[in-house]
């Protein structure tokens, strides 16, 4: 969520440069945009439509309706991107860290090299009978 959020003062300068009409820039600000979009995951949707503003500003008649409203769609994709990763911190944050801390000791246990003390005691004293442990995981 940070990450984008960091990207708002080029989202700025991008309705900046098209409300000027600057569109040699704007493609410039839209470059810069997927370069740092490469390293925040999920931000697909994001991409596709600032692709079609490029498109649509780098196109040799320019439709400057056209222009407005895949602009206008960019931002606010952008905007409910933002929403909902803030909403997932603050909503999902505790409920995720708690599930983890259950299931910690118990997903991936076949990639383990070896069983922590603890399971380790627990299979012996369970499964004390000569049989192949490893049906039981």
């Amino acid at each position: 969520g940070k990450e984008l959020e960091k990207l708002s003062s080029d989202i700025d300068n991008l309705k900046v440069d098209l409300i000027n009409n600057d569109f040699v820039n704007a493609l410039s600000v839209i470059d810069s945009l997927f370069e740092k979009l490469d390293e925040i995951s999920g931000t697909e949707e994001f991409e596709d439509k600032l692709d079609d503003l490029a498109s649509a500003i780098d196109s040799e008649e320019i439709d400057i309706n056209k222009v407005e409203t895949v602009s206008k769609e960019s931002f606010a994709i952008f905007i409910s991107e933002i929403l909902w990763r803030k909403s997932a911190v603050q909503n999902l944050t505790e409920k995720i860290d708690n599930y983890e801390l259950a299931i910690r000791d118990t997903i991936g246990l076949r990639l383990q090299s070896r069983l922590t003390k603890e399971q380790a005691k627990y299979v012996a004293k369970c499964r004390s009978l000569h049989r192949d442990i490893s049906l039981n995981f």
